[in-house]
């Protein structure tokens, strides 16, 4: 079976005639049940369409351009979750190892019957990158690259534990809900930028190579910004590596002299170093911020980003980034 996500569906477009389309490529599993609104491109809608066969993926996939439909193809190897991908057996000197192709790391780590164990060797492959990309001028974006020790996100999120070992992650951890991939969403990027804006002075005194006068806590509170979910669009880690594993070592003790009994590691995982996030930003209104004030704001953003990083744990070096 194959799966796809159909974004940017204009609403004129009803449901009835993607379907009668559809069946000229290939017998569907079933109807078009649903069109919800795109929540990546306001004013439209979006799907998800499966097909038993599809006999004509060209015909498909150009018929889905002409309508400007954003068609984002699952896995063929995926099951019918698209989530894990069928384990397979490979004999080594009698030995029988099972692999297993992580297809949807937020399945794997929190509902997979291992709980994320080996997640560290998934690798990357930008799928989804019309999912995330806004086709944003230059001006509107910027790249940075975690550095060490790397960046965490999500670590107030409860994750179920394993009953046969210790060595299991104790914290939880965000992913997008639609793809799997790790993100750092738009609402904390723009809450961390907001502290910093309630602090003016501050924010005059130390950013005045950046800093204008017309520049205030307002961009926030009248919602002039979009803020988008920063995305990973690279990573230079071998084998296209993007997770990695920490220990938080806890030593505290309510018992006497508990300061020097044995420590309890805490185990959780993280977005390595070298690994790259994609940052957008656009005007809410096109009559509230010019396209040069957007990008006097967006260059203060970034340098503020750089200075205080994001994500958990930061005063101890988590979530730092270059460009």
């Amino acid at each position: 079976m194959l799966f796809f996500f159909l974004n940017k569906i204009d609403k004129s477009i009803s449901k009835n005639d993607l379907d009668k389309e559809f069946r000229n490529f290939g017998n569907l599993k079933k109807p078009i049940g649903y069109f919800k609104d795109d929540t990546r491109n306001s004013g439209f809608n979006s799907t998800i369409v499966e097909f038993t066969a599809l006999k004509d993926e060209i015909g498909f996939i150009n018929f889905c351009k002409r309508k400007k439909i954003v068609a984002t193809k699952r896995k063929e190897n995926s099951n019918q979750s698209g989530l894990i991908s069928k384990p397979q057996e490979q004999k080594k000197e009698n030995e029988i190892i099972i692999s297993s192709k992580i297809s949807n790391p937020s399945f794997y780590f929190y509902k997979n019957k291992d709980y994320g164990k080996g997640i560290e060797s998934f690798e990357f492959e930008n799928n989804f990158i019309e999912l995330y990309d806004f086709n944003l001028p230059e001006k509107q974006i910027f790249k940075l690259t975690t550095i060490y020790p790397g960046l965490l996100v999500g670590s107030g999120y409860n994750h179920p534990k394993l009953k046969s070992t210790n060595d299991d992650f104790q914290l939880g951890f965000l992913f997008d809900h639609t793809t799997g991939l790790p993100i750092i969403s738009g609402s904390s990027i723009k809450g961390m930028l907001r502290s910093v804006f309630e602090e003016p002075d501050f924010l005059k005194d130390v950013y005045s190579n950046y800093y204008k006068d017309y520049m205030n806590i307002d961009v926030f509170e009248k919602g002039q910004i979009i803020f988008y979910d920063a995305y990973i669009v690279s990573t230079q880690n071998q084998n296209n590596k993007i997770f990695g594993s920490d220990y938080i070592t806890n030593h505290f003790s309510n018992e006497e002299n508990g300061m020097f009994k044995e420590p309890n590691p805490i185990k959780f995982l993280k977005v390595l170093p070298a690994v790259t996030f994609k940052f957008q930003f656009k005007s809410a209104d096109k009559n509230s911020l010019s396209e040069n004030i957007l990008k006097e704001y967006i260059e203060l953003f970034k340098q503020i980003i750089l200075d205080f990083g994001l994500g958990a744990k930061t005063n101890v070096g988590y979530g730092k980034f270059q460009e």
